[in-house]
């Protein structure tokens, strides 16, 4: 089938009209089920034109992330996050100028390291979490500094909160951008 209604008796067609537009004459039909769909309606698919019911995946094709791999994915990105935030916090100080340079870098790292523990599965929800585990990254040194400071007390969330101010948020920032470009 060729996607086109021909009569068979004669060389003339006869006018179909489109099964969700009536008003529109038509000659292609979808290649899997026959109704005939007019140009609007039509879905190219690599075999021929279909029509959009046909055009659509079914459940049992599309890619998910199965339990037990987001459950590892979760867990890596915490441990990625927690080392790479105490590497940030030994090698970067408050003053140093490429310290966003390095964010990104850990960042980057961390949606790695998201990446690898889904079997490369990208979604907006796995970049969303890498993302956020850059983030919590960022903040790892200031809450290690600000616990062994003050403890486990409203002080250390101040602190956490309070110290680095806008270079903080650059390097928030920087990080959650790296680790979103290697999950989206």
């Amino acid at each position: 089938m060729n996607g086109f209604i021909e009569n068979p008796e004669s060389s003339s067609q006869h006018p179909v009209y489109c099964i969700n537009h009536p008003a529109v004459e038509t000659l292609v039909t979808c290649s899997s089920c026959g109704v005939p769909i007019c140009p609007d309606c039509m879905v190219e698919t690599p075999v021929a034109a279909k029509c959009p019911a046909c055009a659509r995946m079914p459940r049992s094709a599309l890619v998910r992330l199965k339990p037990d791999r987001l459950a590892m994915t979760v867990i890596i990105g915490l441990v990625a996050a927690a080392i790479g935030g105490y590497l940030f916090g030994l090698f970067v100080s408050a003053l140093s100028f490429f310290a966003i340079i390095i964010a990104f870098g850990l960042g980057a790292g961390v949606g790695e390291a998201v990446s690898r523990a889904s079997g490369r599965f990208h979604d907006f929800r796995l970049a969303a979490w890498a993302s956020a585990c850059a983030v919590l990254a960022i903040l790892f040194p200031f809450f290690l500094q600000g616990f062994a400071d003050y403890g486990l007390s409203s002080p250390t969330v101040n602190y956490v909160i309070a110290f680095g101010g806008v270079w903080k948020l650059l390097w928030m920032a920087a990080a959650a951008y790296g680790a979103w470009q290697r999950n989206a």
